[in-house]
C-alpha cells in the first residue's frame, strides 16, 4: 500500500501553505472559515479548510519575528528498548489472526501488561516495520516541555484497566490513582487533562461495560444485531448504492437511462458526508470516489459545478465504514486500503436490514424528492400507475446532478426528526468550542493519493515495453530507473483507461503512466473488453489491443454521426462522455489543465529570434 497518509491538524498556531501563501492559523470563525495571518506580509486572510495544501514542517521566518521550529519526534532510548522487548514477545504470534486466552495470559506475564494492553499492542504490531511499530508515537514538543514516557503511558493505561470499573468509576478516581503511582515510582505525573483525555480515547462501549457491565453496554451499543450508537461525527459512516428513480436524457433530449448513486451518511449527525453519481453500474471505483469525496473538503468540487456561496463543511476520514455484502464492498483490496488509513471496514450481517437503517432512510428521503421530477419511475410500478416515465423524461445528467446537489443542501438545513435539529446544526454544534471558536476534522495532505489508494488494482511487473494491463501497454521515461521484472501495484480507473498509476516495489509514491501509443483514444474497460470479446468470437487468434482501439474509434465516429443511434450505443457513449466531461471528477483536474496547454503545430517552420546588436 506504500506509505501511510499524513494528516493535517487545523489548530491555532499551526503553519500551513494555502494558495502559495505561508500562513499561521489564528482562529476559526465558522465550520468552514479560518482566520490566518500571512507570515511574510502580516496580512490577515480568511480561508476554508479545503484551501489548505499541507502543513509546514519547518516554520518560515518573517522579518525580525522568528517562529520556533516544530520539534522533531522525540523517542527516548528507553522507549526503543521497551518496544524491542515487546516486539520479540509478540512477533512470533503474528501468524495467528486472533490471540487465544492462553496467548494473552502468557504475553501479559512476560511483559507485565494487562490483557487489554496486550491485545492493543498485537493489533498495532507490524512485522515489516519491526519494533518501530510498537513505539508510542507522540508529536514532539518545544524545548523545555517534556513528553510522556512509555513508562508513564503504561501506568495510565493500567490504572484505567484496573480502577475505571464498577458503578463508582469516575475519571477523577483514575487521575488520583495515576498521580499516586507516579509519585511512588518518583516519576513526573502527567496533567489531569492528559489523563482524562486517555480515558476518553477508550471506546464508549468499553467504558460503559467497565462501569455498568457488558449487558448494559450491549443494550446501548448492540441493540438489534450490533447496532452501534456513535458519540461523535466520523465515528461511523454507512455507504450504499441506489438506482435513482428517474430517467435522464442524452444531449439530444432522448430518454436514456437511470443513474446510480453511491452515498455515505455520517450516522451521528446524519449529514451526507459524500456521494458519487454515475451512469455506470456500482463498482470498486464508485466506492473509491465516494470515500474520497467523503474524506475531502468540498470547496473546489462545488466551484467546479458553478456553485458559489454554498457551504458544505462536512469532510473527514471516518473511524469506521459500515457496508452491506455487495461484491465491491467485500474486496480484500478495499479492506486493505481502509486499514492503511486507519479505517475499520465492517459488514452488515445477512438478513439484518436494520443495521443499515440510517443510509436506507436517507436514500428513501432523497428518492421521495426525486419522485416530483419529470421522468420519475416512482418507487414501484403500482405507484407509477399510468405515468409514462420515458415520455416525460427531460433532465440531462448534468442537470440532474445540479438539482441533486441543491437538494442535499436543503436536506442539511432541514430539521431531522431523529435529531431534533438540522444535520448542519448537529455538525456545527459538535465542532464549536466553548469560547465560540471552531475545531475541524484532520485534513488529508494528498487528496489525489487518497483516491488512487482506493482505486481498483492489479499486480504486474515492469517489462521491456513498460507496464501491461488489460493487454494495453503503458509507459513513461521514469520507468527507466527500474529493472525489468520489478513488481508493482497498478491502480486504474475502469471508466477511463488513458492513464494508470504504478507503485513499484520499495517505492513510496505512485508514478503516472499514459498509453505507450499516445494516439490511442480514451475508453472504458467494459467497452474495451466487450469489443475484444466480439473479435475473439470471430476467430480464435490472440487479439492485439491496437485492433480493439480501431473498432472503438469507428464506433465513436458512427455514434457521433448518427442522428438516432441504438439505445445501447447511446448509453455507452453517454457513460463515457459524462465521466470524461465531469468538471468535478478528481481525476479530470489534470485533463482541464492539459486542455489549456497550446499544442505544437509541427507543420509550421520555426521562426528564429531577431538578435539585437
Amino acid at each position: 500500500m506504500g506509505v501511510a497518509m499524513q494528516k493535517i491538524s487545523i489548530s491555532p498556531g499551526a503553519l500551513v501553505l494555502a494558495g502559495n501563501k505561508r500562513l499561521e492559523i489564528i482562529a476559526s470563525t465558522s465550520p468552514s472559515k479560518i482566520e490566518a495571518r500571512d507570515v511574510i506580509s502580516g496580512e490577515i486572510v480568511i480561508i476554508s479548510p479545503g484551501e489548505i495544501e499541507f502543513e509546514l514542517k519547518t516554520p518560515p521566518h518573517s522579518g525580525s519575528e522568528t517562529f520556533q521550529a516544530e520539534a522533531e519526534l522525540a523517542i527516548r532510548d528507553s522507549d526503543i528498548k521497551l518496544a524491542t522487548d515487546r516486539f520479540n514477545v509478540l512477533a512470533p504470534l503474528k501468524t495467528k489472526q486472533f490471540l487465544s486466552r492462553q496467548d494473552v495470559e502468557q504475553c501479559s506475564l512476560a511483559l507485565g501488561l494487562s490483557a487489554s494492553q496486550v491485545r492493543r499492542l498485537f493489533a498495532q504490531l507490524d512485522i515489516k516495520k519491526g519494533p518501530e511499530s510498537l513505539i508510542l508515537k507522540r508529536r514532539g514538543r518545544t524545548k523545555g516541555v517534556k513528553i510522556i514516557g512509555a513508562d508513564v503511558e503504561d501506568i495510565i493505561q493500567q490504572v484505567i484497566d484496573e480502577y475505571y470499573a464498577g458503578p463508582g468509576a469516575t475519571v477523577e478516581r483514575v487521575i488520583q490513582k495515576v498521580k499516586e503511582q507516579c509519585l511512588a515510582l518518583t516519576l513526573k505525573a502527567p496533567s489531569s487533562a492528559t489523563i482524562a483525555n486517555r480515558v476518553r480515547e477508550r471506546k464508549p462501549r468499553e467504558l460503559l461495560a467497565k462501569k455498568s457491565g457488558k449487558k448494559a453496554a450491549r443494550q446501548v451499543y448492540a441493540v438489534r444485531g450490533e447496532k452501534v450508537q456513535p458519540e461523535a461525527p466520523l465515528q461511523l459512516i454507512q455507504i450504499d448504492h441506489a438506482l435513482v428513480d428517474c430517467i435522464i436524457v442524452d444531449d439530444q433530449r432522448t430518454p436514456l437511462m437511470r443513474p446510480w448513486i453511491t452515498i455515505a451518511i455520517d450516522v451521528y449527525t446524519r449529514v451526507v458526508l459524500g456521494f458519487y453519481l454515475s451512469l455506470s453500474y456500482p463498482s470498486a471505483m464508485s466506492v473509491a470516489l465516494c470515500i474520497a469525496h467523503a474524506a475531502l473538503p468540498k470547496n473546489s468540487w462545488l466551484k467546479s459545478y458553478g456553485f458559489s456561496g454554498y457551504e458544505y463543511p462536512f469532510y473527514g476520514l471516518p473511524k469506521r465504514i459500515h457496508v452491506d455484502n455487495a461484491k465491491e464492498f467485500r474486496s480484500k483490496k478495499l479492506s486493505d486500503s481502509c486499514r492503511s488509513y486507519g479505517v475499520e471496514l465492517t459488514f452488515r450481517p445477512r438478513g439484518t436490514p436494520h443495521n443499515g437503517a440510517h443510509i436506507e432512510r436517507l436514500i428513501g428521503t432523497l428518492m421521495g424528492k426525486i419522485h416530483i421530477l419529470p421522468g420519475t419511475t416512482m418507487s414501484s410500478t403500482k405507484a407509477k400507475g399510468e405515468y409514462k416515465s420515458e415520455r416525460k423524461a427531460a433532465l440531462l445528467f448534468s442537470e440532474f446532478r445540479e438539482w441533486l446537489i441543491r437538494e442535499v443542501e436543503i436536506y442539511h438545513s432541514t430539521e431531522h426528526s431523529a435529531l431534533g435539529c438540522s444535520p448542519l446544526h448537529k455538525w456545527e454544534k459538535y465542532y464549536q468550542n466553548k469560547d465560540g471558536s471552531f475545531s475541524y476534522p484532520l485534513l488529508v495532505d494528498d487528496p489525489k493519493r487518497l483516491l488512487i489508494d482506493f482505486m481498483p488494482s492489479k499486480t504486474r511487473v515492469i517489462g521491456r515495453a513498460g507496464v501491461r494491463i488489460h493487454n494495453i501497454d503503458y509507459y513513461t521515461n521514469t520507468l527507466k530507473r527500474f529493472d525489468i521484472g520489478t513488481k508493482c501495484v497498478v491502480r486504474y480507473d475502469p471508466d477511463s483507461l488513458k492513464k494508470i498509476w504504478v507503485l513499484p516495489e520499495g517505492e513510496k509514491n505512485y508514478i503516472e503512466l499514459s498509453y505507450a501509443d499516445l494516439r490511442l483514444p480514451d475508453t472504458t474497460l467494459s467497452e474495451f473488453k466487450s469489443l475484444r470479446k466480439k473479435i475473439r468470437g470471430e476467430s480464435a487468434r490472440r487479439v492485439p489491443a491496437a485492433e480493439v482501439f480501431k473498432l472503438i474509434e469507428k464506433n465513436e465516429q458512427l455514434v457521433s454521426a448518427a442522428t438516432m443511434a441504438g439505445k445501447q450505443a447511446r448509453k455507452t457513449r453517454e457513460r463515457k462522455r459524462s465521466r470524461l466531461a465531469d468538471p468535478g471528477h478528481p481525476l479530470n483536474v489534470q485533463r482541464q489543465i492539459e486542455k489549456h496547454i497550446e499544442s505544437v503545430d509541427y507543420s509550421v517552420n520555426p521562426v528564429a529570434y531577431t538578435l539585437e546588436d
